[in-house]
């Protein structure tokens, strides 16, 4: 058990092997962060404590606890959950155990969420080996009074950051279980559509995702049907009560990271079988029901990969003919809308790209 009692700020870190660079995790919350108290709780999965524990660094042993989970299943939401519902501090904080913090992220965030008087701060990230990410898409120089809509929050699902535990969508945020990939994609929409205060310090110290790990659920290529289980398990009554702008800005965001970026990455010359293809027409008219009007801010590639998505199970030489075309497809396309006056749409691809080339962060 850990001597940090009465702690500021409860950072849970799952871990399943003994390989994951856990102590530097935990060196990252620590470093630079003087002023809150911070107890660092890690969540042993299917693996027992005092193997973890000898992997850990010994100068870190009073600032953590250690919990185990045995539950037999391939799927991050129930360590993590088991963090969460321990926590006892104010704010709380969720880490992969091959992800960082940079220096002193705890300690910024910390102190401003507290000056501002606000519910969560949404951390920058970036690649180990990379530029930041630029996500979510918020507005050019805006840290404060972010809009879920106007600062399309929607396209950072992974809640990565520090968040007030005292407070309803907060308290009772919990990954979705059941899943191998995508556990947060709900519990992180509900969470920026509940009206709560949100931070996005985009020039502070970064959430780092690490590089290192070559098991890491994200880089395998799942079956579609369990790649979209997440969104298809999206509480039907919550989405029916957002807001026209909101299922539209979700259905977005789901139609480029979700359908289109899983296309992409299997390519025309996969095997494309029947519940690959079953999958892709269900996401289809999944977003379609959400937001009819999600394609008109999409670039004509874009619109046509999804039409003939929509055919996916029924007429499979049609989807593959889509699916060339689009990695065929020129630059103009690829950018521009159908109709002139959709480019001026603040999700279109031409407005996305401006946006990128404005903002001068590396």
């Amino acid at each position: 058990m850990s001597e940090a009692q009465n702690p500021d700020i409860d950072v849970v870190i799952a871990v399943h092997t003994t390989t994951r660079p856990l102590s530097r995790a935990i060196a990252s919350c620590l470093s630079g962060s003087q002023g809150p108290r911070i107890r660092i709780t890690v969540v042993c999965h299917n693996i027992s404590s005092k193997e973890i524990c000898s992997s850990i660094d010994i100068q870190y042993a009073n600032s953590v606890r250690y919990l185990e989970l045995s539950d037999g299943k391939n799927s991050p939401a129930g360590p993590k959950n088991a963090g969460l519902v321990s926590t006892t501090a104010p704010f709380v904080c969720v880490l992969d155990s091959d992800d960082f913090l940079e220096t002193g992220a705890l300690g910024h965030w910390y102190q401003l969420v507290n000056e501002k008087n606000a519910d969560a701060v949404i951390a920058p990230v970036r690649h180990e080996s990379g530029s930041i990410i630029k996500t979510p898409r918020v507005r050019l120089g805006r840290v404060e009074n972010l809009d879920p809509v106007k600062d399309r929050l929607a396209y950072a699902t992974a809640m990565r950051g520090l968040w007030r535990t005292n407070l309803g969508p907060l308290r009772e945020f919990r990954y979705v279980e059941g899943l191998r990939t995508a556990e947060d994609l709900a519990p992180s929409l509900e969470l920026y559509f509940s009206g709560g205060r949100f931070l996005y310090p985009a020039k502070g110290p970064a959430y780092v995702l690490g590089n290192e790990s070559d098991d890491r659920v994200t880089h395998d290529l799942l079956p579609l049907p369990q790649e979209f289980s997440a969104i298809f398990r999206l509480p039907e009554k919550w989405l029916q009560e957002l807001s026209p702008a909101a299922r539209k800005g979700i259905a977005v965001k789901l139609a480029r990271t979700s359908l289109i970026s899983a296309i992409k990455r299997r390519g025309s010359t996969s095997n494309w079988g029947v519940d690959d293809r079953a999958a892709v027409q269900q996401l289809v008219e999944f977003l379609t029901e959400l937001a009819p009007n999600f394609r008109k801010p999409l670039s004509t590639a874009e619109n046509e990969l999804i039409m003939g998505s929509s055919l996916a199970a029924t007429e499979p030489d049609t989807f593959l003919s889509a699916v060339r075309a689009y990695e065929d497809a020129g630059l103009i396309v690829r950018t521009l809308c159908r109709g002139a006056l959709a480019n001026v749409d603040p999700d279109s691809t031409f407005r996305q790209i401006i946006r990128a080339t404005l903002d001068r962060r590396k």
